[in-house]
């Protein structure tokens, strides 16, 4: 899964400490987004918000799942989700 920059929000609210989950900046966000773009039929879902490991568990159960309908094309990512101020 792609790791992009996120900035540091957790002024304010607690952020529970997961000792099965690496430390990264994915996790300072709000939650991740497992999204699942199509690139033959232009279809795009997402699901979540989760928490970080949340997030890996789902984005690779539903990559395992396309990969056995064969269904490589289809793009499985996290998203970082940020709730609004």
């Amino acid at each position: 899964m792609p790791k992009l920059p996120c900035p540091h929000r957790t002024i304010g609210r607690d952020v529970p400490a997961d000792p099965l989950l690496e430390p990264d900046e994915l996790e300072q966000c709000d939650g991740l987004m497992v999204l699942v773009l199509d690139p033959v039929t232009g279809a795009a879902d997402t699901y979540g918000p989760y928490p970080a490991g949340r997030a890996r568990e789902e984005a690779h159960g539903r990559r395992q799942e396309l990969d056995a309908e064969d269904l490589t094309e289809v793009t499985v990512a996290l998203v970082r989700h940020h709730r609004p101020r």
